[in-house]
């Protein structure tokens, strides 16, 4: 009897010792998992900065690479720069595409910086600068963007011309939700398209077809 006791609490010790020594050693394994598990994180984070850098850094070379085509390398270099940056926080901040951008300012004024538009005519048309936007409609989408503008001459400034410019064409993006219609009444104006819109007119799409060429003969020299 005794010794059956005694084998018995011999069990429960070595039973608790035995149940002890797996906690302790599946409680150790564990920690080790999670401790991996938190380095495999953090290499993924740092793979993911590092992707995220080879992104901006492969569409900034993009976008620079579109800024010497459409300039014929003629754009300043610290105007080039400070535009590639630029239009890149645009596209990534705005969903856009930042060739159609640029298509629009290769159509509109090959890069100058300083260009005037004018009419077929031989008049003056007022639109100035990269996108070609006139000094009256910039100024409300200026104070929507925070870009401040004191006169015309401003628009004159890549980096604001390019602010206002892009911010003009999102908002009439926003307004036809049509890429087409957007384009057009960026061209022929708002109050135009509307009223061909209404009656039913033919629209003017040559300016639509010549920045869509653009665009096409852009992404083609830039990925080649």
């Amino acid at each position: 009897m005794r010794l059956s006791i005694l084998h018995l609490i011999f069990i429960c010790i070595a039973t608790a010792i035995f149940v002890v020594f797996v906690f302790i050693a599946w409680h150790g394994k564990n920690e080790q998992i999670k401790a991996l598990n938190r380095e495999i994180l953090a290499e993924q984070v740092k793979i993911e900065e590092i992707e995220k850098h080879g992104e901006k850094a492969l569409t900034l070379f993009r976008i620079s690479r579109g800024l010497d085509i459409l300039s014929e390398k003629k754009l300043p270099e610290e105007y080039k720069d400070i535009l590639a940056e630029k239009l890149f926080a645009i596209s990534t901040n705005y969903k856009i595409d930042p060739l159609l951008i640029l298509a629009v300012i290769k159509h509109e004024s090959k890069g100058n910086p300083n260009a005037k538009g004018f009419y077929a005519s031989g008049s003056k048309s007022g639109a100035l600068g990269l996108m070609q936007v006139k000094y009256e409609s910039a100024l409300e989408v200026a104070r929507s963007v925070g870009v401040k503008l004191e006169s015309p001459k401003d628009l004159f400034d890549p980096e604001k011309n390019l602010m206002v410019g892009t911010a003009y064409l999102l908002r009439l993006i926003a307004k036809y939700k049509n890429l087409q219609h957007a384009l057009i009444a960026y061209n022929v104006g708002i109050g135009t398209l509307d009223e061909k819109l209404k009656s039913g007119a033919p629209l003017p799409k040559k300016y639509y077809n010549i920045v869509m060429k653009e665009y096409k003969d852009l992404a083609r020299e830039i990925f080649n």
